[in-house]
């Protein structure tokens, strides 16, 4: 997603804002209307440093049950081109088993520089 906001940012100062817990506070507040966020972690890839928010939706009268049964896995990284964010979900059975592979999956992602 481009983000005219980050054009006059090195990556270095990006690197850095994802490491702060106010700009962690800042993802964790635009999810929770939607989801109740489990966990909030560092993620590196390739000299970038971003975001894993793990997360279940909440209830709500428009979604389906079924929604209660997964959970999702963000990984969120900034560039000064834009935000590139990694979305998996899985039943919350399952959900530990494959993270790892979630995780995997994120690191494979090309985010634009």
């Amino acid at each position: 997603m481009p983000a005219p906001q980050n054009e006059s940012l090195r990556q270095e100062d990006l690197n850095r804002l994802a490491r702060a817990p106010g700009w962690q506070r800042v993802l964790m507040a635009t999810l929770q209307p939607l989801y109740n966020v489990i966990s909030v972690e560092a993620f590196a890839h390739s000299g970038l440093e971003g975001v894993l928010l793990v997360a279940d939706l909440r209830p709500r009268p428009d979604l389906p049950q079924r929604g209660q049964e997964l959970r999702t896995l963000f990984a969120i990284v900034e560039t000064p081109r834009g935000r590139t964010t990694t979305v998996c979900t899985e039943e919350k059975t399952r959900f530990a088993t494959r993270r790892s592979e979630f995780e995997a999956v994120a690191r494979g992602v090309v985010p634009p520089r």
